[in-house]
């Protein structure tokens, strides 16, 4: 089964291909001129954008959406993270946090599918828990801004701290029951 992955991020799309394999999916990229709404509510954002695609296509595609909603912030940069990070960057980010806030942190990421031939969509998210440092750490980046500063659940490290073995058994944990593992089952049980 093809896909298109509606993005102009070509790590988004190799990652997908190498979630989605197992399942017998192969996902292809396709940039289209797509706004983003502006609001905190990441289902809105990426249900506008999934309605925006059908204007241009009627095959079956995704979009992604990820968030960063730090609680004691309401929430926080939430979906407009990509602009806060590129206005604020992370240290500025923590510094909004006073010290002994609660800097309990939660990474969702919404996807949306749609099956083509007039079908609905179907939406499957993804959430993993963390802390925000006090200070950004560490320098294995792997294209994710937040890498800095995000300390998953049970780990006592920033992710840009951890080495490729670390990360590789974060991503294990994050990916059990992720958002692309949903699609993946929904679509293999069709």
């Amino acid at each position: 089964m093809k896909i298109n992955f509606i993005t102009s991020n070509a790590a988004k799309v190799n990652l997908a291909n190498e979630r989605l394999a197992k399942y017998g999916i192969e996902v292809s990229q396709k940039p289209l001129p797509l706004y983003e709404i502006q609001s905190l509510d990441i289902t809105e954002v990426a249900k506008s954008k999934a309605e925006q695609a059908l204007k241009f296509t009627s095959e079956p595609f995704i979009i992604e959406d990820s968030s960063l909603c730090i609680e004691s912030l309401n929430n926080f940069p939430g979906t407009l993270l990509k602009p806060v990070f590129d206005s604020l960057g992370d240290e500025l980010i923590l510094r909004l946090l006073k010290k002994g806030q609660n800097r309990s942190v939660t990474v969702v990421s919404q996807l949306i599918y749609y099956p083509g031939k007039n079908e609905k969509f179907e939406l499957f998210q993804g959430t993993y828990k963390g802390v925000l440092p006090d200070e950004p750490k560490g320098d294995n980046m792997r294209g994710w801004k937040v890498s800095r500063i995000f300390i998953p659940k049970n780990r006592d490290k920033t992710l840009a701290e951890m080495n490729d073995r670390e990360w590789q058994d974060f991503l294990d944990d994050f990916r059990q029951d992720d958002h692309f593992e949903k699609l993946g089952n929904r679509i293999s049980k069709k």
